[in-house]
């Protein structure tokens, strides 16, 4: 009896082998080689005609501009547009549009155990790849620089060397995001897509990530459980006592004091720093309402939301 398995036309594993390198390929087509790296290249992807995103961390600091190799080894000049750390995405201008953008896919609709596929390209050019399957998935999450992710998909193994930057794409080719390294200490990254697609908007647009910025120092205090926490608007334990205010700053300007709790902002609970920016993340430019306890009494504010400035470390 002559086994199956010797017949390409019925044989399983040939099917799923040239199914994932015509994935490769495919995908691979709009992936290149990041030049300029601190230790070895990185990867990226084409993801819209003349745009390029790769990952944050590859540079030491923001290069003015970059080399990038297609297939064949082909040679390619970028200028930055900007970098947002805290996602670790970078974006770049190519000068040439002949590229083939990729084909983005929805990254909500992944869930652990689905197959995950890694595609970056090595210096010369030539393509690289890595397979396996996405070990979790979550809702939102923020990076420990207070980068908001839109929803957490972690592969089952790290990435590779080079792979950082690069797409990853599900088992039909679509793009569900991108691999990163520096987000998780044992695991593998995928920024996904809706994420990609917001930061890269916001640098197309602003060269930066627009930040909330209140111009405050706080510090987590536990609210006295007398009911006057609810009467002021929040309803969790926990408040951000004022520590310190930006001289001229959005809060100082409206009246906050030092020594003030804060108990929402725009009628979210602010148990801390990162979830005050997360609030006030679409208010920038308008006045909200934030509710405090002042001596032991509700007290309220109207507060017109900034822009985060540079050199500022409170929130």
């Amino acid at each position: 009896m002559t086994s199956t398995m010797n017949e390409p036309d019925k044989n399983p594993l040939i099917a799923i082998s040239d199914a994932l390198a015509a994935v490769v390929q495919r995908v691979g087509e709009s992936t290149i080689a990041v030049r300029g790296r601190r230790r070895g290249v990185a990867s990226g992807v084409v993801w819209r005609p003349g745009v390029v995103v790769t990952v944050a961390h590859a540079f030491r600091r923001a290069p003015a501009a970059v080399s990038l190799v297609a297939e064949n080894g082909r040679g390619m000049d970028a200028a930055l547009v900007g970098i947002d750390s805290t996602t670790d995405i970078a974006v770049f201008r190519l000068s040439d549009e002949s590229l083939a953008s990729v084909e983005v896919g929805d990254a909500a609709t992944i869930k652990a155990g689905h197959l995950a596929i890694a595609i970056g390209r090595g210096s010369a050019g030539d393509l690289t790849a890595s397979y396996g399957l996405v070990n979790r998935t979550g809702g939102a999450w923020q990076t420990w620089l207070g980068g908001h992710i839109d929803r957490l998909i972690r592969l089952d193994g790290g990435v590779y060397d080079g792979l950082s930057g690069g797409p990853v794409a599900d088992a039909s080719g679509s793009v569900i995001g991108i691999a990163t390294s520096a987000l998780s200490r044992s695991y593998g990254i995928v920024v996904p897509t809706s994420t990609v697609a917001r930061v890269v908007d916001a640098l197309l647009t602003k060269g930066h990530i627009a930040r909330a910025f209140l111009g405050i120092g706080a510090q987590p205090v536990p609210l006295p459980s007398t009911g006057d926490e609810a009467a002021a608007g929040g309803d969790s334990k926990v408040g951000l006592l004022i520590t310190s205010l930006a001289s001229g700053g959005p809060a100082d300007q409206a009246g906050v004091l030092i020594g003030d709790i804060l108990v929402s902002a725009a009628g979210y609970p602010t148990p801390s720093l990162d979830q005050v920016r997360n609030a006030l993340a679409d208010h920038i430019g308008k006045e909200v309402r934030v509710d405090m306890v002042r001596g032991g009494l509700p007290a309220e504010a109207r507060i017109m939301v900034g822009e985060w400035p540079t050199q500022r470390h409170c929130s």
